[in-house]
């Protein structure tokens, strides 16, 4: 049985904050750039995106566990390709990258794979994992939004500002957190352990005691917390943005910002539902720990701090990887005078030393590849050649697959779309079809001129 009129690529978000939009803008040049049928999916609802859009290439953001195992059982039985474009592309660690992309991955089992970089792509083919013409380097597709011409839907500064009642005349410091297991501490250890077994990360040192990461990450913040308090306390002049991981409860810094107003008054806030780049944009200085976010500022000139006053795990600056490796761009700092006597340093208007400005460079062309703007382009050009003599059959199809996708089908989509927290108290993680339709709407407008300059150009092919 053939089916006709399928979606020609699906492509499933696993995090609203941070994937959503570099998706939508390969889905947008896919759409206007290639001529396919593109569809946006929540990365949960695998199983019904695939029998409802019999897609002919289905984009997923990685390959490991259980569920991936179903998903590459039931794509091969319909005959649909997987192609994996990388949205969490520099692994923190070496570790991270085997469990992400070794041998024992699952990896094996894509059709095609989008790297971030040379050196991920050099170690997969060194691993044997899949054939060097099965996997690409495209670049970090989701900081086009650093570049021309999708920078232009950055929040401007002053609207920020206004948005959250902040001064533009004294300057603002951003903390983006990341201590995403430290929810664990207190309760669904469990749900931690067996996830991190399922998933096969408990054979890693780094990784092998979740219960400690998840004390240790606890103790960090606290720590941090109050590092950043003794800031507030030392330069009253400073205004301080408060931004949790994705993946953290909103709830302990929801508290933090309170007890910090009550103390220092109304210039401490919270931002629970921003991206990224616009607080980037509107920070004189930005305060992390190992993060991407640490990378992500470089791109904007914002001066980038480290806060790391607790060594552990798989968050050790002595774990070689793409985390450790960042801090030569960065100002590490491992206590509260350290972080003052830095911040001073910024505020009073110092620059990287030009040994930090050198060593982003490589790190950039090491771990990214390029930060040019054309990531997102490169990646749809990437998928629309994997879908060369690409067709949906079903030869062996079990039919049962459809009788799950149809039972109670509408209430899980429902509730998979409205709650703001799940069950593990993740906000806002799941796309709803708004943020989709939002998104594409808004790379539309930005990336149709140059479109079709390529177009008339004939550079689309």
């Amino acid at each position: 049985m053939i089916f006709r009129g399928g979606t020609d690529v699906v492509l499933a978000v696993d995090h609203k904050w941070r994937d959503l939009p570099g998706l939508a803008a390969i889905s947008v040049w896919l759409q206007e750039g290639f001529g396919l049928k593109t569809e946006l999916v929540p990365n949960g609802l695998w199983h019904e995106s695939l029998i409802r859009l019999r897609p002919k290439v289905f984009v997923v953001p990685i390959l490991f566990g259980d569920y991936s195992r179903k998903l590459v059982s039931i794509a091969r039985e319909m005959g649909t390709k997987i192609a994996v474009v990388m949205t969490e592309g520099r692994p923190n660690n070496l570790q991270g990258l085997d469990y992400m992309v070794g041998r024992h991955s699952g990896s094996g089992d894509a059709d095609l794979w989008l790297t971030w970089s040379d050196t991920v792509r050099d170690y997969m083919i060194e691993k044997e994992v899949l054939p060097p013409e099965k996997i690409i380097t495209v670049g970090a597709h989701r900081f086009d939004i650093y570049r021309e011409p999708l920078s232009s839907l950055i929040m401007p500064r002053d609207r920020f500002l206004k948005k959250y009642g902040l001064d533009c005349n004294r300057p603002i410091v951003s903390w983006a957190t990341n201590f995403t297991h430290a929810k664990f501490h207190f309760s669904n250890i469990e749900f931690l352990k067996e996830n991190w077994r399922s998933l096969g990360l408990l054979k890693y040192p780094a990784y092998k005691d979740p219960a400690e990461v998840s004390r240790k990450d606890h103790e960090a913040r606290v720590m941090s917390a109050e590092a950043i308090r003794k800031l507030l306390k030392a330069r009253p002049e400073i205004q301080l943005a408060v931004k949790p991981h994705p993946s953290e409860e909103h709830d302990y810094y929801e508290g933090f910002v309170r007890e910090c107003r009550a103390e220092f008054g109304p210039r401490v806030v919270f931002i629970g539902s921003e991206y990224i780049w616009d607080l980037l944009a509107a920070a004189d200085v930005h305060i992390d720990r190992l993060c991407t976010t640490g990378v992500e500022a470089w791109f904007l000139d914002t001066p980038s701090i480290d806060l790391h006053l607790m060594d552990y795990m798989p968050w050790s600056v002595h774990l070689e990887g793409s985390a450790s490796e960042a801090l030569r761009g960065n100002d590490l700092v491992d206590d509260a005078d350290s972080l003052i006597e830095k911040v001073d340093y910024y505020l009073k208007g110092g620059r990287p030393t030009e040994e930090m400005m050198r060593a982003r460079q490589e790190y950039i062309l090491r771990w990214l590849y390029r930060v040019d703007g054309n990531r997102c382009l490169e990646a749809a050009r990437a998928l629309a050649g994997l879908l060369d003599g690409a067709g949906v059959s079903l030869p062996g199809f079990k039919w049962e697959h459809v009788d799950a996708l149809f039972s109670g089908v509408k209430t899980r989509l429902w509730l998979r779309l409205t709650h703001r927290v799940d069950t593990i108290r993740q906000v806002d993680k799941v796309i709803s079809s708004g943020d989709a339709k939002k998104w594409l709407r808004a790379v539309r407008g930005a990336l149709l001129p140059a479109i079709s300059e390529l177009k008339a150009k004939g550079s689309l092919k």
